[in-house]
């Protein structure tokens, strides 16, 4: 992994500089240049793997993040190139800059629109404070037996606290919360619309929500049923792209259950939302904390955490497995 990892991120620079080049003639209005730059850009991404081969697991399945997400960052904005986001956050910076930050804000947080989700209905909280509570939970959850719906949560937690520390360290200045407090989720479409980071809300609407949605409407459905359509091809989208960054780390069940739990949650969701609406009640809540538990702790019986996250044979990371 110390060998080959360093090199595959090199590589990468060269993908990552075109999508830039492409984004910023796209601001220039150079449409003709970015499309060029922008198929040279998704080439070199998926050829990437190939220049600079990795055959540790878990370094493959890293670098699977940056090609799928490079990608999708690219094909939005593309996408937009007509009606790009309008800068909200002070002065509009140079080209440069603002090319630059189209590219690194995967939530368009300092544009409008942007695609930021907080629960309206509490006040503004302490990130590093959250971290700490969340971290302090996970702890507990490693003191206890490792079943299924204790692994279930440790995941979710030690999602929360990755990413939250990265966010931490990487964030702009303006930059809002990336999760919302885990213990107060109460519905299934409270944790996607707002508890959760919702960093690829973005390519979710653009590749797969609007196209589906407008083939519903003009095929003269309700309009209703052209959202039901979007929000289950978004959920699709992402259980595909979940799947591929994550197959180099699992068994063909666990990829098949990873995919199946982003396609469950979102046929939940609809239907959750169809019985209760927006409003807001302790049965509901309950229910979404049962039944995430439940398709949670069906994924993880299919991922090789089974001695829980603290025990993984972390030096064996990279060796072959017989459910890989």
């Amino acid at each position: 992994m110390l060998r080959e990892f360093p090199r595959a991120l090199a590589i990468l620079l060269i993908p990552l500089f075109l999508i830039y080049s492409s984004i910023f003639a796209c601001v220039k209005n150079r449409h003709s240049i970015s499309q060029v730059l922008a198929a040279g850009a998704i080439f070199t991404l998926w050829c990437s793997p190939h220049a600079a081969p990795v055959n540790c697991g878990a370094a493959r399945a890293l670098l699977n993040f940056p090609i799928a997400i490079g990608t999708m960052k690219l094909l939005d904005v593309l996408i937009r190139r007509d009606n790009l986001p309008e800068y909200t956050a002070g002065p509009k910076p140079s080209d440069s800059i603002f090319a630059l930050i189209l590219l690194t804000e995967l939530r368009y947080e300092s544009f409008s629109p942007n695609y930021v989700r907080l629960p309206k209905h509490i006040k503004l909280f302490s990130e590093p404070i959250q971290l700490c509570i969340h971290a302090a939970a996970f702890a507990v959850l490693q003191s206890l037996p490792q079943v299924p719906p204790v692994l279930a949560y440790e995941i979710l937690l030690s999602l929360y606290i990755i990413f939250t520390s990265m966010q931490l360290l990487l964030r702009y200045k303006n930059s809002p919360p990336l999760f919302a407090p885990l213990y107060l989720i109460d519905s299934f479409s409270g944790f996607w619309a707002e508890t959760w980071h919702n960093c690829f809300t973005a390519p979710c609407m653009t590749l797969a929500y609007s196209p589906i949605y407008k083939l519903v409407l003009a095929s003269r459905l309700p309009k209703s049923v052209a959202r039901v359509a979007g929000v289950l091809a978004s959920f699709s989208f992402m259980a595909i792209f979940h799947m591929y960054t994550l197959a180099p780390l699992l068994s063909q069940e666990g990829v098949k259950r990873i995919g199946l739990f982003f396609v469950v949650n979102g046929i939940v969701t609809v239907i959750e939302v169809a019985v209760w609406g927006k409003k807001r009640h302790w049965v509901r809540a309950a229910l979404s904390w049962i039944g995430e538990l439940v398709i949670a702790s069906w994924v993880v019986m299919a991922v090789p955490f089974a001695e829980g996250l603290m025990n993984l044979d972390w030096r064996g990371i990279c060796r072959p497995r017989e459910y890989m």
